[in-house]
């Protein structure tokens, strides 16, 4: 049996991604037998899938995962990278202690589970390698571990114990295999559930939805309902419809069971909740606001089929780190992310394909922005206009997500296109990515850059971030504006900054401390911050009388803003009075 499955909210097309993901592996693994590598095709409103592949996914779906997340990859590529640093002297002490902590840590865990007297012996061993000498003794219990965390069982285990907790339990309850009564099961065990979890309620729906509609009387229906009486959904079905005729089943079911929110045309024996989709879903017994038809057991009513789908969407999604936070208050979380539009699948299958292959490279976010809306000239503006990123951390223990919508109207596209590169001087790395996802989320970045000045000052970083931050804020603001021609107010932003620059090196002359240029730059920016005109116009004419120079007319611009905002003005100056040691990069970037 054939069904289409059609594109809509983001995460059923992440569903889709995904499978059509795990499909392609199977095919090209020889995990899905050739006589079903067309049951999965690509359509421009979504897929179309062959239910007879439907047996053979679960297998494909632990094998894909198991590769993505394969511990013992993991773990050799860390240990051969160590063992390159490892070989110079000067790095042992500091590199010995990363590669006993690593093996041990991972040692541990291979033990809970396997009896590997191998690898109690290399634990011990490891003890007495302290000196540099001892390099070659290392190298050897390196090469013995890798051989033991790469045999198959040792690497499934320690792989599906990942993937489940870290992955997986971001988007899913405690269902099925991911219920904690189940962590004992083995490779076959998980295929097992998987299989009677989700792909035979598939099977039973789609055969019901069959007979409903070719059944020819009462007697017919009932047996078809009493040989899968085993399935939960039928148990009560049979019970109500026991003595209607034909033509009152079909009624029955036409105004009593409810259909899918997510693909309209199938029967919905279950329910949108957070077992089923934690990151936006709620639990039924907490579902006050929802209810279908007044039913407070049936919040929002989903198909067998759509929650398989959905049980894909980790995989149709991109997996990566992400900072949140400015300097010490950072905390790193597994994000989710996602690239929609309002194209025809193949086109979001090909842009969250390219999304996928740029993080894993530690493309920042800019650089994929850029990469992706490089078709700009291609497409039409309306595919343009509507497309947006998406990213979410959630955390099912504490019932937390935090879901970012980042869109990317048609200027933003062109600002992307012709700027982009530019971005590449705010450093450190989450600068840069804080600025990116501000605008991309239509805020102004200015908090961005005020966080961005007060650090700079404060550990005395001297990089040209700041001022391209100021410069790149501003194109921004003028693109939404419409304008193009960034020449004339390009000029302005660095004209204020080579002022600052003028002002710093008047002050250390006369003063012969950097002291008071860090005093003066932290006054300058409590009141560009706090938007007090007023304070900073003031703090400037003191510092141009100490100095003995005529303020410049461009400061106009800070009580009127005829040309420039004031927080362009004030930011630009600050980040030439903390500038130091990067003429030569100012001049790159002008050039």
């Amino acid at each position: 049996m054939k069904v289409k499955l059609h594109m809509g909210e983001w995460m059923i097309n992440m569903g889709l991604v995904g499978l059509y993901r795990v499909f392609e592996y199977g095919r090209k693994n020889g995990i899905i037998s050739d006589e079903y590598k067309d049951s999965v095709t690509v359509k421009p409103w979504g897929i179309e899938l062959d239910t007879d592949v439907l047996p053979q996914l679960p297998k494909a779906y632990f094998l894909y995962l198991l590769e993505e997340y394969s511990i013992a990859r993991r773990e050799c590529e860390r240990l051969d990278s160590y063992i390159e640093q490892v070989k110079k002297e000067e790095n042992f002490k500091n590199v010995v202690s990363s590669i006993k902590k690593s093996i041990n840590d991972t040692g541990k865990k291979v033990l809970k589970y396997f009896p590997y007297p191998s690898l109690e012996d290399v634990l011990e061993k490891l003890k007495d390698v302290k000196k540099a000498e001892h390099v070659s003794q290392l190298i050897g219990y390196i090469n013995e571990f890798k051989t033991i965390i790469n045999d198959q069982k040792v690497n499934e285990k320690l792989t599906l114990n990942y993937f489940k907790p870290a992955i997986l339990r971001s988007f899913f309850g405690q269902v099925s295999f991911l219920n904690v009564a189940k962590n004992n099961l083995d490779f076959d065990g998980h295929i097992e559930e998987f299989y009677k979890s989700y792909i035979v309620p598939v099977l039973n729906d789609l055969i019901f939805e069959q007979a409903i509609e070719t059944s020819r009387s009462s007697e017919e229906m009932n047996a078809f309902l009493e040989t899968h009486n085993d399935y939960q959904p039928f148990k009560q079905l049979k019970r109500e419809v026991r003595k209607k005729t034909i033509e009152e089943i079909r009624e029955y079911v036409r105004t009593n069971i409810n259909k899918c929110l997510l693909f309209n045309e199938r029967v919905a024996f279950y329910n949108f909740e957070e077992m089923v989709f934690s990151p936006i879903g709620v639990a039924k017994d907490n579902a006050f606001n929802f209810s279908w038809h007044f039913d407070s057991q049936q919040p929002k009513p989903l198909s067998s089929l759509a929650k398989l789908v959905l049980l894909f969407a980790p995989i149709g999604s991109t997996i990566y780190y992400k900072s949140e936070g400015i300097n010490e208050q950072t905390e790193r979380r597994l994000y989710a992310g996602f690239v929609q539009t309002d194209a025809t699948f193949a086109e979001i299958l090909q842009k969250n394909n390219h999304f996928s292959q740029l993080k894993k490279k530690r493309e920042p976010f800019n650089k994929i922005v850029s990469q992706l809306v490089q078709s700009v000239k291609k497409e039409s503006e309306y595919t343009v206009d509507h497309l947006f990123f998406l990213e979410f951390f959630s955390d099912y223990d504490s019932k937390k997500t935090h879901l970012h919508y980042y869109h990317l109207p048609m200027y933003l596209a062109h600002y992307f296109k012709q700027h982009a590169d530019k971005l590449d001087y705010i450093k450190p790395y989450d600068y840069r990515e804080q600025f990116v996802q501000y605008v991309l989320r239509g805020a102004d970045p200015v908090y961005v850059i005020y966080n961005y000045l007060r650090d700079c000052i404060k550990n005395e970083r001297g990089t040209i971030g700041p001022y391209i931050a100021v410069q790149e804020r501003h194109r921004i603001l003028q693109f939404k504006k419409g304008v193009r021609d960034m020449s004339t107010t390009d000029k302005r932003v660095s004209a204020l900054f080579m002022q600052g620059r003028e002002i710093r090196e008047a002050i250390i002359r006369s003063s012969s401390s950097e002291k008071k240029v860090t005093s003066i730059a932290y006054r300058l920016l409590n009141a560009a911050k706090a938007g007090n005109r007023k304070n900073f116009m003031d703090t400037l004419l003191r510092i141009y009388m100490s100095a003995d120079r005529p303020i410049s007319p461009i400061f106009l611009n800070a009580l009127h803003e005829r040309d420039l905002d004031f927080a362009t003005v004030a930011n630009a100056f600050i980040a030439g009075l903390l500038a130091n040691q990067y003429k030569e990069e100012q001049e790159e970037v002008q050039a």
